[in-house]
């Protein structure tokens, strides 16, 4: 197992690009209902499957954290910090952004008043997600601390994944075995990161499991386009981050950048040290900063191929400022750290 400095280096790592990739959706998906089988829906298709990794290892990251049985995590501070915390999180921020687009719809812009303004933003759902999961820490931990165990409930997992993916909603409804909880589902993740975390790689193992990845990435970005264009519009079926082909893609992402970061430079780790306590806020800010950069005037000031990279970069660095400005103001601190 690796030392303390380099688990918490390589997740740093992961939690770094997993944070700049969840943007980066989140920009694509802007494009996806508009210009059908267009070069511009092909780039935020192409885009978004590429990159579907980012919340899976969010969760796998917590995973490797929390089920680390050196670590001693009790039931009291799971209960009584870790899911307040989430919590407090999703309600500051549901009523932070409810706020500001009835102010801009309502009150600036005269627009009547809607419902959905005040419903928590699209991206808010992983909080409370992840609370749901924690609640199951100190089921899993025992799990995790049992290598034939940890290894039995993930190939169970994977199984159910294959079957909840593979199976139409009719045959569900006959063979209801292979319905997949979403809680259950994320929680193979935490138990993921963690066994990915713990396990020593063959080189050899390394290249399979790369190779898998990349087969993962093919699978998403094909099925995305071939079962959009069966469909006759965009279709998320293998979007979906409870799927073998993301699974295959998260897995790959982590034991790559585990194996790579052993020896830092002495930029990274700068960079690392000056951004890891902010990039939980950099997940909750940074769909403000999408409505006022995320405008199809600037996508489509040149080839959206560099203009959607682009915003992905400017919104993640007007989101780390935004939080760090944030952690400043003592009664706002708490909601982004």
């Amino acid at each position: 197992m690796e030392s303390n400095s380099q688990r918490i280096a390589y997740l740093d790592i992961l939690r770094l690009i997993a944070t700049i990739a969840v943007i980066f959706i989140h920009v694509m998906a802007d494009g996806l209902p508009f210009s059908f089988m267009q070069y511009n829906w092909y780039v935020a298709v192409t885009g978004g499957s590429l990159v579907r990794w980012a919340v899976p290892v969010f969760v796998m990251i917590s995973g490797a954290l929390y089920l680390d049985p050196h670590k001693e995590i009790s039931t009291g501070v799971v209960l009584k910090r870790k899911i307040p915390r989430l919590l407090l999180a999703y309600v500051a921020w549901w009523l932070i952004y409810a706020l500001a687009i009835v102010i801009v719809w309502h009150v600036l812009k005269k627009e009547p008043f809607q419902m959905e303004w005040i419903t928590p933003r699209y991206h808010l759902w992983f909080l409370p997600m992840l609370a749901g999961v924690f609640l199951l820490i100190p089921l899993l931990r025992p799990i995790a601390a049992n290598e034939k165990l940890l290894r039995y409930a993930l190939v169970i997992w994977l199984c159910y994944l294959g079957g909840s993916f593979a199976f139409v909603k009719e045959i569900k409804q006959i063979t209801p075995l292979f319905a997949m909880n979403t809680l259950v589902g994320y929680a193979g993740y935490f138990l993921l990161g963690y066994y990915l975390s713990t396990l020593k790689t063959t080189k050899r193992q390394r290249v399979i499991i790369y190779v898998l990845g990349i087969l993962g990435a093919l699978i998403t970005l094909g099925g995305s386009i071939g079962w959009s264009a069966i469909k006759g519009a965009f279709d998320e079926k293998f979007y979906s981050y409870l799927s073998l082909h993301v699974v295959m893609m998260a897995a790959a992402l982590f034991v790559f950048v585990k194996e790579k970061s052993c020896h830092l430079g002495d930029g990274t780790q700068r960079l690392l040290d000056a951004v890891r306590y902010d990039l939980f806020g950099v997940y909750l800010v940074h769909d403000l900063w999408l409505m006022v950069v995320n405008k199809e005037e600037i996508r489509d000031l040149f080839n959206q191929a560099l203009t959607l990279p682009l915003i992905c970069l400017s919104v993640f660095v007007l989101s780390l400022f935004t939080t760090k400005l944030i952690r400043k103001i003592p009664f706002l601190k708490h909601i982004v750290v």
